[in-house]
């Protein structure tokens, strides 16, 4: 067929298409590089093959630590105790397959650590904690730091002190580590201690620009305790400005607590109502219904705490308060030892160590006081004691239970040994002593009740000494509140050239035993078993943690 007019001829198009191939082999010629460029190319190739290989597993790092974190986070939210492990065990395994791949990552061991703490394993915490110092050659503040924690709620307050000594050495600007430590200083009782280090955390939040609303409510919180409410609420101001409005829940929390004690219902209703907005808003749902029924609202606090335990059913402490609402009547509200019973029992159902014990001793003491029943209430006492035989809250069971056999059955025997053991797990309580004190003497063994008295009157004083001495020497804090209000913490601040300028000395706690052995005793047999048990048991871990303490010992000293 002839080509239509107009159209290139075969030849025209062959020509083209050999001019086009001809043009590109000269553009592609000229873009390849030299030899000298090739050999440069194949030597930067591993180079960059090796950064994006870094690149990946960084990635793949950081997802893997994110999925393990969250299912630590679900686990914790989660009420059924089966499912509850499983998410802690698939958390677990995440965090150690990171370890696996990069041995040196600091956020997989504490997230390791921490996961195990959730789940009541407290040894191979601590074992995780000292494989990631020796990984990463104590350079990591925040193994240190998590590593302390652990220790004080062991309760081990002088080595607790150490390992925050060792993270403010690897990081002299990590915030959360004077912020812990000054919290445990707080609670040791010494206000003085605990005033440094929290301006030097202010300091180091200013050096690095981070945000320190949680160390505006510690200063808050210092003050309340040096009895200066108009301090605490300037530094409970500075902590509600300070951040997003989700972070500064634990702000309005606290500043709502300081005026619910003070007497300022309607603001403490209103800065609560506004807490409960934040992140962390448990805290502020379980502190309105527990004051709203202090207020004489029992009704309100039931329907908040009712609400409150639907939006958290994992949380503990907020199950147990709104079972314990069921004990109280106030006018035409009455008591309901029935709901009561059956709201207890999903609260020693979750999995919560801590809060178990605090829901049986409510239960125990609604059983006794409002049930009647003393049988029930003993086994109440014991599971709960068992939940945690060592902690502080068995020894306030402890104690309770002494007190009930004194009221109720007036068996001194076992009450002696009851506040015996109570007296092995806080033996610088100044509160079992006069409880056991007042039992004493209600039985008619005056000379007892006054031995324990003055027992307890000479901790007091050695207490109040050592306060003393700790106010003197940063030139008396204690004896001036000016020296919390903001202004003044601001210009000490000022002042200082530098982070080291504020410098910290840490004292050794001064731990007082009971000298004297108290006489053999003998008690029923139905408890005779417990109570052995039990003592066998406590002799035992305190076995272990000195050979424990021996071991690190002789690990520091080679």
């Amino acid at each position: 067929r002839r080509p239509k007019v107009g159209s290139p001829s075969v030849a025209s198009v062959a020509v083209a298409v050999g001019a086009g191939r001809g043009e590109s082999q000269r553009l592609r010629a000229s873009s390849l590089p030299s030899s000298s460029g090739q050999q440069q190319g194949s030597e930067q190739l591993p180079q960059r093959l090796s950064n994006a290989n870094e690149r990946v597993e960084e990635a793949d790092t950081d997802l893997r630590i994110y999925r393990a974190r969250k299912k630590a986070r679900d686990g914790d939210r989660e009420a059924n105790r089966g499912r509850k492990r499983a998410l802690y065990k698939q958390s677990e395994g995440l965090f150690r397959q990171v370890i696996r791949s990069r041995p040196r990552c600091g956020r997989a061991y504490v997230g390791l650590a921490k996961t195990l703490e959730r789940q009541q394993q407290i040894e191979l915490a601590v074992q995780v904690l000292e494989d990631g110092c020796a990984a990463t050659k104590g350079e990591n503040a925040h193994i240190w730091q998590v590593w302390a924690c652990l220790e004080a709620k062991r309760g081990d307050a002088k080595r607790a002190r150490q390992y925050f000594d060792a993270a403010i050495a690897a990081d002299k600007t990590l915030i959360s580590a004077y912020h812990s430590w000054a919290m445990l200083e707080q609670r040791q009782g010494n206000l003085a201690k605990a005033r440094q280090l929290l301006v030097k955390a202010l300091a180091a939040a200013e050096h690095v620009k981070k945000p320190k609303s949680h160390v505006y409510v510690a200063l808050a919180r210092l003050c309340e305790r040096s009895d200066d409410p108009q301090a605490a609420r300037a530094w409970y101001k500075l902590g509600v400005a300070s951040g997003n409005f989700r972070d500064c829940g634990p702000a309005l929390h606290s500043w709502a607590s300081l005026e619910a004690r003070t007497g300022n219902e309607k603001l403490s209703r209103e800065l609560f109502q506004k807490a409960l907005k934040g992140a962390k808003s448990r805290y502020a749902w379980l502190s309105l219904g527990t004051w709203e029924m202090r207020w004489g609202n029992l009704a309100k606090g039931r329907e908040i705490l009712g609400e409150a335990s639907e939006l958290f059913p994992a949380d503990g402490a907020i199950a147990q308060a709104y079972a314990d609402a069921w004990t109280k009547s106030a006018g035409k509200v009455e008591a309901d030892m029935e709901v009561a019973r059956d709201l207890f029992e999903k609260a020693v159902a979750i999995d919560d160590k801590r809060n178990n014990q605090r829901a049986y001793y409510a239960w125990a003491l609604s059983e006794w006081l409002l049930g009647k029943d003393f049988d029930r209430s003993r086994e109440l006492f014991q599971q709960g004691i068992w939940a945690g035989p060592a902690t502080a809250q068995a020894a306030k069971l402890f104690s309770s239970w002494a007190h009930m056999e004194a009221v109720e059955d007036q068996n001194i025997e076992l009450v002696r040994s009851l506040y015996t053991c109570a007296y092995k797990i806080k033996p610088r309580s100044t509160k079992i002593l006069l409880n056991w004190a007042k039992d004493e003497r209600s039985i008619g063994e005056e000379a007892r009740g006054l031995e324990l008295e003055s027992l307890a009157q000479s901790i007091t004083a050695d207490f109040e000494r050592r306060s003393k001495a700790a106010g003197a020497e940063i030139g008396g804090t204690t004896a001036s509140n000016s020296a919390l209000w903001p202004t003044k913490v601001a210009a000490e601040i000022a002042d200082a050239k530098s982070l080291t300028a504020l410098s910290i000395e840490s004292n050794s706690v001064i731990v007082r035993t009971l000298t004297e052995s108290l006489e053999s005793i003998t008690y029923s047999k139905e408890l005779d078993e417990f109570v052995n048990t039990w003592n066998k048991y406590f002799d035992r871990q305190r076995r272990k943690s000195n050979a424990r303490n021996q071991n690190i010992v002789i690990k520091t000293q080679n």
